[in-house]
């Protein structure tokens, strides 16, 4: 594995094709996890889902593959989410693409090394109102067995609210 100094000397085109020891923390999470979704946060009484999540890293080790499934509220839910440091412009990149809509979530941020978490930044559209929903969602790595992602919301002028909560937890 190369690290991201030795990958900074190389030639721009190696440097970008290279995975760094940020990817190598990604393929540590490969494997069989449960997702809990808390949803409702702030509210007297959020909902909890679990959902089963399976990781693989996906392009010879650039990209960590997070696939869940599972039932909310009811209705088959499926979602993949894909998670990505791009060497070239040093930004976190994360896809949601699920079957509860038709919208893709790409949101983008830079990775803190001594906390091991990024804070990533994108947006969605509102289906009711059409608004532009702005999204926070910050990832953090607490141990070798958990991955935790908080999302937070901010629609017009209303202030930012923590809205979910995903926790994946190895089996």
């Amino acid at each position: 594995m190369t690290t991201l100094s030795q990958a900074q000397n190389q030639d721009p085109w190696a440097e970008y094709m290279t995975p760094t020891e940020i990817h190598n923390l990604f393929s540590q999470y490969i494997g069989n996890f449960t997702m809990e979704m808390t949803v409702g946060i702030g509210s007297s009484k959020p909902t909890i889902f679990m959902m089963d999540s399976s990781h693989q890293m996906l392009l010879g080790g650039r990209f960590l593959e997070m696939k869940q499934q599972g039932d909310m509220m009811g209705m088959d839910y499926q979602s993949i989410t894909t998670l990505g440091f791009n060497t070239t412009d040093k930004q976190i990149a994360l896809t949601t693409l699920t079957n509860m809509g038709t919208g893709t979530l790409s949101m983008f941020g830079e990775w803190n090394e001594i906390t091991k978490s990024a804070t990533l930044y994108g947006k969605l559209t509102n289906p009711v109102t059409k608004n532009t929903i702005k999204v926070k969602q910050i990832i953090s790595f607490p141990d070798k067995d958990t991955i935790l992602i908080e999302s937070f919301d901010q629609e017009g002028n209303k202030p930012e609210v923590k809205t979910v909560q995903y926790k994946f937890i190895r089996k």
